[in-house]
C-alpha cells in the first residue's frame, strides 16, 4: 500500500501565520543519480524597532531515500552561526534552527526550516536576500538556486499548450513549479 500525505496539512502545520515573501527553487546534484528539486520558501518576521528574522523552509521531495534524506541533514547541519556570520554585515545576529511539528514529518519529503535573526532587517529584505543570503548558501550547500519569485509579484498567467485537436494539452511540471504554484494559491 502506498502512503500519501496531504501536503496541504503539513504545509498549514509550518506556520500559517508567517508572511511568507519570497520563494526559489533549487536542485542538489548527487553522485551516480539524478539530481534532485527542490522548494526555499523565505517568510520574514520584524519587531517594532525593525529587528527581526527571515525563516528559510526547505522543502523537498526525497522518495523516502534515508540514505538521501540522512544528506541532506549532514549539508543543512553546516549552516550556523559560525559559518554564515561572514556572510553578512554587522546587521546579523544569530542561527535558529526550528524542530519541525510531528504533523509535518513524512517518510518521503524533507522539511528543514532554519530562522536568521538580524538587529535590522525591515525593508531591507530583497537586498539582503539576494546579495547575502543566496550566494552564502550557494557558497555552504551543493545546491544550484533558480531565480528568486517574490511573493508580492504577479504571477504570469499560464498558458495551456492545445493539440492539434484543440484540446488541452496535460503536460507533467516539476515538482517545484507545481509546489510555488500552490503556494500561490494559498
Amino acid at each position: 500500500m502506498e502512503n500519501v500525505y496531504d501536503l496541504s496539512k503539513i504545509t498549514r502545520s509550518l506556520k500559517t501565520d508567517e508572511n511568507v515573501i519570497a520563494f526559489t527553487s533549487f536542485t542538489i546534484d548527487q553522485v551516480n543519480q539524478p539530481s534532485k528539486e527542490g522548494v526555499l520558501k523565505i517568510s520574514s518576521f520584524f519587531r517594532p524597532d525593525w529587528s527581526g528574522y527571515l525563516t528559510l523552509t526547505f522543502i523537498m521531495d526525497t522518495d523516502a531515500d534515508l540514505r538521501f534524506q540522512d544528506d541532506l541533514t549532514g549539508h543543512f547541519a553546516i549552516i550556523n552561526e559560525n559559518t554564515l556570520r561572514p556572510h553578512f554585515k554587522g546587521q546579523f545576529e544569530t542561527v535558529f534552527r526550528c524542530p519541525m511539528d510531528a504533523l509535518s514529518k513524512s517518510s518521503a519529503w524533507y522539511f528543514e526550516e532554519i530562522n536568521i535573526y538580524f538587529k535590522s532587517i525591515k525593508g531591507r529584505e530583497r537586498g539582503v536576500i539576494e546579495q547575502q543570503l543566496i550566494p552564502a548558501l550557494e557558497k555552504l550547500l551543493p545546491f544550484h538556486f533558480g531565480q528568486l519569485e517574490w511573493w508580492d509579484q504577479q504571477m504570469p498567467k499560464l498558458k495551456i499548450p492545445q493539440t492539434s485537436a484543440g484540446k488541452n494539452k496535460v503536460e507533467a511540471e516539476s515538482l517545484t513549479s507545481a509546489l510555488i504554484k500552490w503556494f500561490r494559491s494559498i
